[in-house]
């Protein structure tokens, strides 16, 4: 019995050892996730490429359309050939801003060449700059994450040291899914946590290791959720609440009212192989009455909430009667989706900002003509039904103060509630 007893005890001991170092899984251990490659469809051409000749001195072509700048050094070349940048159709499931093509394609360079894409203008497209990196699609269709050699944050600029060239997208291989969303009050939104290829815990962060001797990558293929090895927690910022969560899903719901609107974040903070915080970002905005947002002169956006729009015959009219902004806005338009040009009729399609005696329209007194033209530009409604519309309108020569004879260039946006009495 004695000697049962102590078996017993040894066995406990055994298990409850097995037991404790189970609760320290090393992450590196855990499950990896299985995202098989998936094929898609060549990009078409969406613009003429720019293009240089350039030999062994090396040289530097820039793509203004494709905000991408490719610095090739001296000793790449063994003789001149035509280099080019074509914008092409993104094809890439992960693939955020523009796609391009780097000509030609047959070509091997003696030393890497620096490929940089400048993603500060579609930064809201970015779920997060250390997972986030250039692809390129493989003979087979399917489209390779190779990452990054380095960003700049400050600059906006995304860098990889290729020496081949081939179509090109820039991605996101991890993200929270919607990236970006608008509600209404009280509604829900499930976010979910998506990877787009395999990946090693010591790989998650850019630039990417990969085995020696081999170019490191992944597979892009169909999303699968982001592996529990990954995920540290979940974080809120701003009204509403996080009602339900389950490792890489949580659910969002706004809060019951809002004054115009108002914004939210979820964050998911990420377990990563180096020291320093990680977060994936869902931008959430809660629309109660609507907003509008405009630009002067190449200033910083001001937003302000506005009443729904309102139609009167075939005629809508949007407005701020608070003056919240900074001045008393008002847009028109006859119809529904589509783009309308500004006109000089009482009943037309106008955009005004006024502040005190002065302010901004879509007219302008022409000096040379001497009369009162309706500004360029137009006022495009992009999607409308019973209860929203969205737009955004340009007005590139508005005319200033009482006098209409100074001009400058407005641009805006909007969301709001249709009311249709």
């Amino acid at each position: 019995m004695k000697k049962l007893n102590a078996y017993l005890v040894g066995v406990l001991c055994a298990l409850s050892i097995l037991a404790c170092k189970k609760d320290k899984v090393n992450p590196v251990d855990e499950e990896s996730p299985v995202v098989t490659g998936l094929a898609r469809p060549k990009g078409t051409s969406t613009g003429a490429a720019v293009t240089r000749r350039i030999g062994p001195a090396g040289g530097v072509l820039a793509s203004s359309a494709c905000g991408v700048t490719l610095n090739i050094p001296a000793g790449a070349l063994k003789e001149e050939i035509t280099i080019g940048i074509e914008p092409i159709t993104r094809t890439n499931i992960a693939g955020a801003g523009q796609s391009f093509r780097l000509t030609p394609h047959d070509i091997q360079f003696e030393k890497p060449v620096s490929v940089t894409y400048a993603y500060d203008a579609e930064a809201d497209s970015v779920a997060m700059v250390e997972t986030f990196g250039f692809a390129y699609q493989m003979a087979s269709g399917v489209w390779k994450f190779v990452g990054a050699s380095s960003y700049d944050t400050q600059g906006g600029t995304v860098t990889f040291k290729t020496t081949h060239f081939s179509d090109w997208s820039v991605m996101n291989r991890v993200s929270l899914s919607p990236l970006n969303t608008s509600l209404e009050p009280g509604d829900k939104q499930v976010i979910k946590a998506l990877i787009y290829t395999e990946s090693k815990y010591e790989d998650l962060l850019v630039p990417l290791t990969g085995d020696a001797g081999t170019e490191p990558g992944y597979p892009v293929g169909t999303p699968v959720p982001l592996p529990a090895k990954y995920i540290k927690s979940w974080n809120l910022t701003g009204p509403g609440n996080i009602i339900s969560s389950n490792g890489n899903t949580i659910t969002y719901q706004a809060p019951a009212s809002v004054n115009g609107f108002t914004n939210a974040t979820v964050s998911l903070a990420l377990n990563a192989p180096v020291t320093g915080t990680f977060l994936l970002l869902s931008n959430i905005e809660i629309i109660g009455d609507g907003w509008a947002e405009l630009t002067i002169g190449g200033s910083a956006y001001t937003k302000f909430p506005v009443t729904p729009a309102v139609k009167s015959g075939e005629r809508y009219l949007l407005s701020n009667p608070e003056a919240e902004g900074g001045g008393q806005f008002l847009l028109t338009w006859n119809g529904g989706v589509g783009t309308y040009a500004y006109d000089l009729t009482a009943a037309g399609n106008k955009f005004h900002f006024l502040i005190g005696n002065g302010g901004y329209t879509s007219a302008y007194a022409d000096p040379q003509q001497g009369a009162l033209l309706p500004s360029g530009g137009s006022i495009n409604i992009t999607k409308m039904d019973n209860k929203w519309v969205e737009g955004n309108f340009t007005v590139p020569n508005a005319g200033i103060g009482p006098l209409l004879i100074q001009t400058t260039h407005v641009n805006g946006r909007f969301r709001a509630r249709v009311y249709n009495p």
